[in-house]
Formats: C-alpha cells, structure tokens, sequence
C-alpha cells in the first residue's frame, strides 16, 4: 500500500491568489484557444459534421463547460446532441454507434471518469474528441482528435479560466458545424462568429469594470445565509458553475437552478438571509427572470442581476446589477462568469480562506480527497 501523499503547501498566503491570476488570464485563454486550434479545429469540424448525434461529458466544471460549449447547436434540427455526465455515460447511458460523436472536457485530461466514458463510446464505435489544457495525457490516448485549449493550465485548484477555454473552443466547433451544413440563422450566426473573435477584448473591460464592485458586495454579503443562481438556456450552466465555485471556496449553501425550475417550488426558500444572482441577458427567458427578480426582491432578499448595458428595466428594480456588454445571448455566459468569478473569490478572501487549495490544507480534507481521487486519477 503506497503512503497518503502529504497536504499541500500554499504557494500564495493573501491576496492576489493564484485564482485570481487565473481569473485575469481569461481573455488571453480565450484568444490562444481560437487562435492556436484553427487546423485542429477544421479536422474536427470535418469529421463531426457528418454524423447524426453529439454527446458531450465531462465532470464537475468541465461538465459544465461542455454544456455551454453544446448550446450553439440549438440553431440546428438535423442531428441530435445531448450533454451526459462523465459516469452516466460510461455506466448508465444507452450506447453510442458509429454516427456518434462524443466530446470529453477534462482540464487535466487524466479525469479517470472521462476518460471511461471516452473509452466506452470508443469501444462502441463512436468518434470521439478530447478538450484539455495538457498534451500527451490518457484522454489523448483514446481520443481520435484532441484539441490542447488555453494559454496554459488553469494554476489554482479553483478552475476558472479552463471552464471558458474549453467552452471557447466547443462553440467555435459548434459555429462551424453550423455555417458547413448550412443550418440556422445565417445573419445572426456570422454576427456571432464576429463577436466570438472579438470577445477577448470584451472579456478584458468586464474585468477592469466589474471587480471592484463585485468586491464591494462579497464584503457586504458573506455572511449571509445561502447564495443562489439563476440562468436559463446559454446561461443555465453559468448558474450551475457558480454555485459549485462558491460552495468548493467558501463552504457554505450554494445552488444553481435553471431560471423556470427556481420558479416552481425552490423560490419559496428564498428571505433576507438569501443572495441571489439572475442572469438574464436580452433573450426568450428575459421576462421570466424579471419575474424572478420582482418577486425576490419582494421577499427582502439581496438580488444581484447580471444583464446587458441596455437593460434599463431590470437596473431601475435592482441597484446592484453588473451591467455587461451586449452580445448575443450564446456569448453572454462567457462576460456574465467574470463577475461570478470575482464574487466568489472575493467572498473567500472575507471567510478568510484560501482559494487555491479548496479545503485541501485541512487534513481531513486532503485525506477524503485521496479516497474521492486516488493520485493520477483526476
């Protein structure tokens, strides 16, 4: 039996964190990944787009990432796409075939979960593809194509910035799919391919625009009770993402909800000692998110919308509303995780905890982990 490997180490002991680097690198990490994967990019494309279905997996952030990168394909009816978690699919889910593409996310590509999942729809015919930030890692060995995304690996064990790279790359992917079998809105579709290309520099004023206010208000609302978030289509893994970074930084209740399902029972929760986020760029869900946001604000509870600069309706019911560029809905998600991302780490910087090690530096923690992933294995 080998011996438990010994607690991390604090590379930083106060601010800026790792994470916090990680967080600024996020315009660059986009731009290396549509730059640097073009050739890689067009072999994948070429191969996916004669299939009939895309199954995208992955665990944890990347999971989430996967299901963003998927949601440009909504503009397509021709072929069938679904987002399985990494051990549903290689346990549970029903089988792939030949006509299938599956696209595994794994920022370290060594994720044992997917690269099984991988592994089985490979067994099963499938092509598959690899995302990750590492070369030569298992995921490679049984991916047909991998695409290395971002401008490094994410330093922090708080992912941030792979969570928008490996997205980045699966929506270029998705863009291209489209304009090859001449599917959706064309206008609309190469005004988002523009915006994709520019959307680093969008990325760097959120940045610049949004952290201190989002400082100012983790100080002002640590301590509260819960903390929850609210998107719906591009915008639902982004409430889901969220969550998990505060729960995984501050250790207290976090929950993302798709817009509709936090409509339909869980709202009720809501009070005082609730902070609640809504992402709710200009899109078909606008007016049900401003729903939400009356009747939050209605109960007393602290409720932060993330919309478009335009959104005079929404910024006049709530003054702590981070007002973002307008993009199309399916890039939104990329400016509106900025500000989450600041919130969150901000809000463990109040707890007084470190972001880059999660509770890693507590014992007993570090010793649960090597249970949940034994070395090499995520």
């Amino acid at each position: 039996m080998t011996s438990p490997l010994p607690p991390p180490t604090p590379e930083r002991q106060s601010h800026p964190f790792l994470t916090y680097d990680m967080i600024y690198e996020i315009p660059e990490a986009i731009k290396n990944t549509l730059e640097n994967n073009s050739r890689s990019i067009d072999s994948v494309v070429g191969k996916m787009k004669v299939k009939e279905e895309f199954c995208y997996t992955g665990c944890g952030t990347a999971f989430f990432s996967a299901m963003l990168g998927a949601e440009v394909l909504s503009f397509q009816n021709s072929r069938r796409y679904e987002c399985v978690q990494a051990l549903e699919l290689a346990n549970y889910h029903h089988p792939v075939n030949k006509n299938t593409t599956t696209i595994a996310v794994s920022h370290s590509g060594i994720t044992k979960t997917t690269v099984d999942a991988l592994r089985s729809s490979k067994k099963q015919g499938g092509f598959c593809v690899g995302i990750t930030h590492f070369p030569d890692r298992p995921i490679s060995q049984v991916a047909d194509e991998t695409l290395i995304v971002g401008n490094g690996p994410d330093q922090s064990r708080c992912h941030t910035k792979c969570y928008v790279s490996g997205a980045a790359a699966l929506t270029k992917i998705g863009l291209e799919i489209l304009a090859q079998i001449n599917e959706g809105d064309s206008e609309r579709l190469e005004r988002i391919r523009k915006e994709l290309a520019e959307l680093h520099q969008m990325a760097e004023r959120v940045l610049t625009s949004t952290d201190q206010f989002a400082k100012g208000l983790a100080e002002k609302h640590s301590a509260k009770r819960s903390f929850n978030f609210a998107g719906a289509g591009p915008n639902y893994p982004n409430a889901l993402e969220a969550a998990l970074k505060i729960m995984k930084t501050s250790y207290v209740p976090a929950q993302g909800f798709e817009t509709e399902q936090l409509l339909h029972g869980p709202w009720v929760s809501l009070d005082e000692e609730s902070v609640l986020f809504v992402l709710s760029p200009n899109g078909p869900s606008h007016q049900r998110s401003l729903d939400l946001i009356r009747a939050a604000t209605k109960l007393g509870s602290t409720v932060i919308p993330i919309i478009g600069q335009d959104d005079d309706e929404i910024a006049s019911i709530c003054g702590n509303a981070f007002r973002l560029p307008v993009v199309d809905e399916y890039l939104s998600p990329f400016l509106s995780i900025i500000p989450l991302y600041l919130f969150a780490y901000y809000m463990c910087l109040r707890r007084g905890y470190n972001p880059d090690y999660l509770r890693y530096l507590t014992p007993a923690y570090w010793g649960a982990r090597q249970i949940v992933f034994p070395p090499g294995t995520h």
